[in-house]
């Protein structure tokens, strides 16, 4: 079950209403009377600064995809066989989980800067080629400026879909755990067994699947 915090809902509302295209974004009572929209992404209600379209959203990540290339210097082995992140070291050359977490703090800003990019690239052209008038008719924003409701964004939307964000966090908690504090492990027989898809390695398996779970005060 999802948790939705009112004050930090409700600061989101007034931050993302700062970019406003006419400086027309959340007021203080509008921003307290959002509503989920969406993959539960706070919005604004009513006949103006809604969001109109589902493609005013975001796009998706993947965050335990980001946690896999950290440990393989960017690189994805498993899949397109192709550098999608930066170098950002051999992780068996890490000495503390802070250096993990620094290389994974990299690889994830470089991907949703690429997300971000892309959901700007295609907003754009959304306005210019897929125009959608009876939407707009029922937009008071959309009816007064004579603009489309695919084009006008009194009211900006942050929202992007991060899937897999409590995998790579658990795994985070259990290479912290296992490599870096008990030392059970070295980040090498990790690497290796996630080549081999832990065949063979079923004990160490176990392990990392019964390691301390984020959020759980363990």
């Amino acid at each position: 079950p999802p948790i939705r915090h009112d004050v930090i809902d409700t600061a989101q509302m007034m931050y993302y209403g700062r970019f406003s295209q006419n400086n027309n974004g959340a007021t203080p009572e509008e921003a307290h009377d959002w509503a989920n929209v969406l993959c539960m992404s706070p919005g604004l209600v009513g006949r103006r600064k809604a969001q109109k379209t589902r493609s005013e959203g975001g796009g998706s990540l993947f965050p335990a995809k980001i946690m896999e290339i950290t440990l393989a210097n960017g690189f994805d082995w498993s899949y397109s066989n192709m550098q999608l992140g930066p170098k950002t070291g051999d992780a068996t050359d890490f000495k503390t989980f802070e250096d993990l977490w620094e290389a994974y703090r990299k690889q994830y800003q470089y991907c949703i800067s690429l997300v971000i990019r892309a959901k700007d690239v295609s907003r754009y052209f959304e306005g210019k080629v897929l125009q959608m008038p009876f939407v707009a008719s029922i937009d008071d924003g959309c009816m007064e400026l004579g603009r489309d409701a695919m084009e006008l964004s009194e009211q900006p939307n942050d929202w992007h879909n991060p899937i897999t964000t409590v995998v790579a966090a658990n795994s985070m908690v259990a290479m912290k755990k296992l490599i870096f504090d008990e030392k059970k492990y070295t980040m090498q027989q990790l690497v290796d067994a996630l080549h081999s898809n832990w065949e063979g390695l079923e004990e160490m398996q176990r392990d990392f699947l019964n390691a301390p779970k984020w959020g759980n005060d363990d």
